[in-house]
């Protein structure tokens, strides 16, 4: 009976450390209970009984809940026990692994161990303390302050996210720490020195601190810009140790967490200085990832808090592209991704000086799905008519789609991305099969019986008959190459006959149909090019190759609008000068339909 009393035994001060630390509206959104804000606390329908009208509240401040209903009430410890059915033991258990914290027990290793990380985190609070009183001492300080103040940096700012500076000189905190009673060895592991050839050197040096703390508020490390050109790299960041590991780590998490729980999102800043510009501003629901791509654990941080993460980018950013494959993996977690692009030459810090909170809130509201982000960026693109480039769109779209969860939602965007590159929707779910995706609908999946020939969309009809027209009376392909460039073909097989045509044009020796069937290895090209040449060649070829050109162009004058569209709303561009350029778009497509053509019929 001892021996069990002495294992299960946990002192007093753990059990209050356990509860101090564990936020009660965290712990009851964990654990699956839709807390909503009012006002300053929070409410939800009762777990413990049946009700139509919340009363079930928690106190932010207090660190309590109560059920005006059944009369329930407690802190987060008795919140478990009654909700998850634990007993006290179980529940301290639960919560102490949840903050990492190692409970008393006969195992020594453990013990050890659970010291050491306080330990550490202790070494780190005198860090942040130490640096930040460097940042404050004028002669010692300046310089950063000075750089602070350009970049519009309030003094309640630089004290409420502890901002440091470490001094020139390589070995002031190994000095400042050992005299407090800090081992060499400590400060190696909590990655603030390195120990090199001459002994051990301070890591940060002429830098300004941004201290890096984990959602709970606990310092873990820092992020330091360089404050001249020739300190390089421009932003280093603590290595990883047993306290900070960059993938599990979102910069302001615990001063945003309580905004995001209220606002409904997360809004997602490249740099340390955007969150904080954000934070000073009142945008408090912002939080940056520590010089890395989003991590499944940062996923999973997330979708503790929020439903719904917005990245916000730089108009000209050149991280964008990389940062979508990290988006993935929130899209994989379930949360629902949204792209806010800033105005070109714009940062979420400046754009909010220059215009407000308010205009600034107004462009993330705007802020469109990811999904839908890559289909416009990729339509954008000047060259994707061209095979190549279209085929690498599919395929990154695909590496997006195949991450979406809900099946009805996944399916939606895949008709939508096919619809917006001219693909078959059957191409876009190949591509997601060879992914790994097993679930498709019942006319994508794969069929082991020969299927109809798909039908040519109208636009590729037209195509169809134009490259037709010109098999049967090369004399036409120079007068078709002043008109139309053979990139403009959206379906691929198309593409390349054209080519084929074109560049058998502008050899000196005479169009040779056999030389064109030469060149051709693809066999459905081949088959095109000899269906075309058996069939009843129509009686005035010139009038239907002007139909079908003015036909295409009106399809170009169509894909051009919807890039204007696009390019506004991924841009945010001025929506009266948008308006004129789609005008001018649109009364140019219309003076085409005006003009008398010869109309093709259906390509069959």
């Amino acid at each position: 009976m001892n021996r069990t009393r002495t294992k299960t035994h946990i002192p007093p001060e753990t059990v209050d450390e356990i509860r101090t630390r564990s936020d009660i509206v965290e712990v009851i959104s964990e654990c699956g209970v839709p807390l909503r804000p009012a006002g300053r606390d929070y409410k939800a329908l009762c777990p413990f009984h049946d009700e139509k009208t919340p009363s079930f509240s928690v106190s932010v401040e207090k660190q309590i809940f109560h059920c005006f209903g059944c009369q329930t009430g407690g802190n987060v410890i008795s919140f478990v026990q009654k909700y998850e059915g634990k007993s006290f033991i179980e529940t301290i258990t639960w919560l102490a692994e949840r903050l990492n914290i190692s409970l008393p027990s006969q195992d020594a290793r453990a013990s050890a161990n659970r010291k050491r990380f306080t330990s550490l985190e202790e070494l780190n609070r005198f860090a942040v303390q130490y640096y930040h009183r460097q940042l404050l001492t004028e002669n010692i300080g300046g310089r950063a302050m000075q750089y602070l103040r350009h970049r519009g940096v309030k003094p309640q700012t630089l004290k409420l996210f502890q901002l440091g500076y470490a001094k020139s000189a390589r070995r002031d905190l190994v000095k400042a720490a050992t005299d407090e009673g800090w081992t060499i060895q400590q400060l190696v592991d909590a990655g603030l020195i390195k120990n090199e050839e001459h002994g051990p050197q301070d890591r940060f040096w002429n830098r300004l601190l941004f201290p890096i703390q984990n959602e709970r508020g606990t310092p873990v490390g820092f992020g330091g810009r360089a404050l001249s050109e020739e300190h390089q790299p421009k932003y280093l960041n603590s290595p990883e140790t047993i306290l900070y590991n960059k993938s599990k780590v979102l910069y302001n998490l615990d001063k945003a967490r309580q905004a995001i729980y209220r606002k409904g999102n997360a809004l997602l800043v490249e740099g340390y200085m955007d969150a904080l510009m954000l934070y000073q501003h009142g945008v408090e629901n912002v939080v940056a990832a520590c010089g890395t791509s989003m991590s499944e654990a940062h996923a999973t941080l997330l979708k503790r808090f929020t439903p719904e993460v917005i990245l916000v980018y730089d108009g000209d950013s050149a991280g964008l592209q990389a940062a979508q494959r990290g988006l993935h993996r929130l899209l994989a977690a379930g949360l629902r991704v949204r792209i806010a692009l800033m105005p070109n030459g714009e940062d979420p810090d400046s754009f909010t000086r220059q215009h407000g909170a308010e205009a600034f809130a107004a462009l993330t509201e705007k802020a469109i799905n990811l999904i839908e982000f890559q289909i416009q960026t990729g339509v954008q693109q000047q060259n994707i008519h061209r095979v190549d480039v279209k085929t690498q769109v599919a395929k990154d779209i695909s590496a997006t789609l195949i991450n979406i969860q809900n099946r009805i939602e996944r399916s939606e965007y895949v008709k939508y991305a096919a619809k917006e590159l001219h693909l078959s929707p059957e191409m876009l779910w190949h591509e997601l099969r060879d992914l790994g995706l097993k679930e498709a609908p019942a006319p994508y999946r794969t069929r082991t019986n020969k299927t109809a020939p798909q039908k040519l969309s109208p636009r590729a009809q037209i195509e169809a008959q134009l490259i037709e027209a010109l098999i049967q009376s090369p004399t036409l392909i120079a007068y078709v190459k002043t008109q139309f460039h053979h990139a403009d073909f959206t379906e691929p097989n198309f593409v390349q006959l054209a080519q084929l045509l074109w560049e058998a044009n502008s050899e000196n020796e005479e169009f040779n149909i056999q030389n064109l069937l030469n060149k051709c290895h693809d066999e459905k090209l081949r088959a095109f090019i000899s269906n075309a040449l058996l069939r009843k060649t129509p009686p005035n070829l010139q009038a239907r190759v002007d139909g079908c050109l003015r036909k295409l162009r009106h399809f170009i004058f169509k894909d051009m609008e919807q890039r204007v569209r696009s390019h506004a709303l991924a841009e945010g561009a001025d929506e009266f000068e948008t308006l004129k350029e789609l005008v001018k778009l649109s009364d140019q497509r219309r003076a085409l339909d005006a003009q008398p053509i010869h109309e093709p019929g259906a390509y069959q």
